[in-house]
């Protein structure tokens, strides 16, 4: 699921460094930024989009943060960011799904942006919800369906995603990607690597073995991961993996 977006603050510094962290996030969309509060809320009027990023403090125009969502109403979600953590508590009062005290990390951004994230799939009516996401290839965003994804591995500064018939490369971390994977489809089985569960199709005490095209990819098993890819592939019974 894509999720269109809008950053809202008064600081392009703070822009630059959400705009970063929303570049690295496949299934955010991002539709506009804007210093300027009432520019945010003409857009929103003709472009609804399901996220906001939205500043509190923005003393230099007619609306702050609060005033904006007071406004807008529930139409869309918001996250917060501020500098100022005396805010955190008032801004639940208005429904935020989670406030963000700058400067903040990326892990804690994507924390953050994967509670919208739930959300819109628990309230969401498509049927395929969560049979495919989005990831951002030369700029545009390609669809890739998980039932077609056999492993994913993580090559130096990115990752590589094994596809029936392709190969997506993609400038993220292994936990950007593992983090926009069901849980329920992929496991992750080596810190370089993470397969889809369905695909494995073989296992022995030190790897696994996916097929593709007719041959057998041999991906190792880390000791850190063993125990949970034991239970996964047997929930019930003992066996000799560990």
């Amino acid at each position: 699921m894509a999720i269109p977006c809008i950053v809202v603050d008064d600081e392009e510094m703070s822009i630059d460094h959400l705009l970063g962290y929303i570049a690295k996030v496949p299934f955010l969309n991002l539709e506009g930024s804007f210093t300027d509060p009432s520019e945010a809320l003409t857009f929103l009027e003709k472009h609804p989009v399901k996220l906001v990023f939205l500043d509190i403090e923005m003393p230099n125009f007619a609306i702050d943060g609060l005033e904006f969502i007071k406004i807008m109403g529930n139409k869309q979600n918001y996250i917060l960011t501020t500098a100022y953590p005396k805010y955190a508590l008032p801004s639940y009062d208005y429904d935020v799904v989670d406030f963000l005290c700058k400067p903040f990390p990326f892990e804690r951004f994507l924390k953050a942006v994967n509670k919208v994230r739930s959300l819109l799939e628990i309230s969401s009516d498509e049927p395929e919800s969560e049979e495919y996401t989005y990831v951002r290839v030369d700029g545009k965003m390609q669809r890739i369906d998980f039932s077609d994804i056999l492993w994913i591995e993580s090559e130096r500064t990115y990752v590589s995603i094994y596809t029936l018939t392709d190969r997506i490369n993609l400038h993220l971390f292994m936990s950007d990607i593992e983090a926009i994977l069901p849980a329920k489809l992929f496991i992750r089985v080596h810190r370089c690597y993470i397969v889809a569960k369905k695909r494995i199709d073989l296992v022995e005490k030190e790897q696994l073995g996916i097929k593709k095209e007719s041959q057998i990819k041999l991906i190792p098993i880390g000791d850190a991961y063993r125990k949970a890819l034991t239970q996964a592939i047997f929930p019930i019974k003992k066996n000799k993996l560990s």
